[in-house]
């Protein structure tokens, strides 16, 4: 999300030798230090934004580092006591907060939400604060719905404002336990719990319950735009004019996100992993106690584990379990990531949008010989293909997970060509009569041919096995066709209104706030599009066969219905 804040500061001048922090522990040998340089080297000049690197052993902040700039209006390095956002990062303390008021019996995990949120609807299921803290609710993402009605991410915006956003909704995305959908909407809702059950803000709370008794003196919930906020790091992000621009946030809510903090108070944290001390009561068992729940998986209504506990996710990587969670807003990205096994954790806090992920490099670099082998490549040595043989493969598909990501796969001459949605077109290779693989990356893609030898499924096979689905072709709408959508469209959840038009034989929408783009028909009325908010659309029809309605989806939020205002 960027924003624009008018933030002042106090600059202390420093005569610096190097934009590059010298300030680092020498536990880390120089060699494997040189590699992290080398990774980061691209960011580290007065003219980019950049990044603070700490690197935990045992708890203990082993190596830290920081690259390029954390004000470039004013030529302000990044150090290891620089201050960032760190996004959904934040999350896990928000989860903390919760556990501690359990721990002294102010509220129970399995407690009905609308005991402490009575504005938000019944939807004839229970909401529990677990399904919050789990993702599990069903609870439309208020960060899309207040985007898709209209709200600007350089708006000033409350958690009133998010509040009444999700109170407005007249449906869950599913029944509450059935899947888990990521949404920030749940941890939001859990910071308004904790404000009514505690009496104080979420802001308050955690700096009287966490980061002081943490000694974590440089970390706070930032829950006002125009706080003053000591060592702050300005978000950045490339724009189209191919400079950094300031991208900086107004939203005030808390819970899902605004902690700030720096990799030298993260150490604080990380050793309350490794050996916890705090807890919500002063029995020693219960800190014990809180990091335990805060690392139990979440279960669906089915007893299917999930792979996110309390405000943390739980990975694997080279066969070793992993404790971590990114954060991302504004111009500013976060990683965390801790290796309980190993001892080990990598936090990454960057005042930069673009870039890369690194956290899971450094760590192959600290642990070297000591990282177990992970999954096998696919092959890279091709076999013989019959190019006759490929048409079969040739169209695409649309993933069962994420119906609007799409692989499109053809032939030009010998050469097999893949290509993802919004993404480059990328050559595969054969490695049998069915399995093609990628060189770029670590990904195969297996097409399963019916007894009648046509390809209707494919599993991609990269970061586990994801089956897909042959789209149909897309039907050819003719000019009264696709007028029959024209009209505009009405939400009272968003309360915000869409209108349809034809213009050069093609179907577009247009929203006060966004830019006009077109819609793709995909089936019978059907259609999808890169208008933001505005991914999948179904419209729906009357007795009589005219258009009423539309219902739109966005990833995170599912089924948003907009009544046509001039059904006929």
């Amino acid at each position: 999300m960027s924003f624009t804040v008018p933030t002042r500061y106090i600059i202390l001048l420093i005569i610096l030798t190097s934009f590059v922090s010298p300030c680092f522990a020498q536990s880390l040998d120089p060699g494997t230090s040189s590699r992290i340089d080398s990774l980061l080297a691209g960011y580290d000049n007065a003219s980019s934004a950049g990044c603070a690197v700490g690197v935990y052993k045992d708890g203990k902040l082993i190596f830290k580092k920081s690259y390029g700039m954390a004000d470039l209006e004013h030529g302000v390095s990044i150090t290891p006591q620089t201050v960032f956002d760190i996004g959904s990062t934040s999350k896990q303390f928000t989860a903390t907060s919760i556990v501690m008021l359990a721990q002294q019996n102010k509220l129970s995990l399995d407690d009905d939400i609308r005991k402490y949120l009575p504005e938000i609807p019944n939807y004839g299921h229970t909401i529990t604060i677990r399904h919050l803290l789990n993702h599990t609710s069903g609870i439309r993402d208020y960060l899309q719905l207040m985007c898709a009605s209209g709200v600007n991410i350089d708006d000033v915006t409350t958690t009133k404002d998010a509040l009444a956003a999700i109170a407005r909704q007249q449906a869950l995305n599913f029944v509450p336990g059935s899947e888990m959908l990521y949404s920030n909407s749940g941890y939001m809702l859990l910071s308004v719990i904790v404000e009514r059950v505690s009496g104080v803000s979420l802001r308050t709370f955690e700096q009287e319950h966490i980061f002081k008794p943490l000694g974590m003196t440089h970390t706070q919930v930032v829950d006002d735009h125009t706080m003053i906020v000591p060592n702050r790091a300005i978000g950045y992000s490339p724009a189209e004019d191919g400079l950094l621009h300031r991208d900086m946030s107004y939203w005030e809510q808390t819970g899902d996100g605004a902690v700030s903090t720096s990799v030298e108070d993260f150490e604080k944290w990380i050793a309350n992993f490794e050996h916890p001390t705090l807890g919500g009561t002063s029995d020693p068992s219960s800190a014990q106690q809180l990091m335990h729940l805060l690392r139990t998986p979440g279960k669906l209504n089915n007893g299917t584990e999930t792979d996110y506990g309390l405000g943390l996710e739980f990975p694997t990587w080279h066969t070793l379990p992993v404790v971590e969670h990114d954060g991302s807003w504004a111009g500013y990205q976060t990683e965390f990531m801790w290796l309980p096994t190993e001892h080990l954790a990598v936090v990454i806090l960057s005042n930069l949008s673009s870039i890369p992920t690194v956290a899971t490099k450094i760590a192959s670099m600290v642990l070297g010989n000591k990282l177990p082998k992970g999954p096998a490549p696919p092959p890279t040595t091709p076999v013989k293909f019959d190019t006759a043989a490929f048409a079969p493969f040739e169209g695409s598909y649309s993933m069962d997970e994420e119906p609007t990501f799409v692989l499109k796969y053809w032939r030009e001459g010998e050469t097999y060509w893949s290509q993802a949605t919004e993404q480059a077109a990328i050559p595969i290779f054969p490695s049998s009569d069915s399995t093609f693989f990628l060189k770029v990356v670590n990904a195969s893609v297996t097409f399963h041919r019916g007894s009648d030898g046509y390809v209707n499924t494919i599993t991609l096979h990269q970061h586990g096995d994801h089956l897909a689905h042959r789209v149909q072709a897309a039907p050819q709408l003719t000019l009264k066709q696709l007028q029959e959508y024209t009209g505009k469209y009405y939400s009272p959840e968003l309360q915000s209104t869409y209108s349809l038009f034809v213009k050069d034989s093609a179907l577009y929408a247009s929203h006060p706030k966004f830019d006009t783009g077109m819609l793709v028909v995909s089936a019978k009325d059907k259609f999808y599009s890169n208008i933001p908010f505005l991914n999948d659309i179904v419209f729906e029809r009357a007795a009589k066969g005219n258009v009423q309605a539309m219902l739109i989806s966005m990833g995170r939020v599912r089924n948003i219905r907009f009544e046509r205002l001039d059904k006929e």
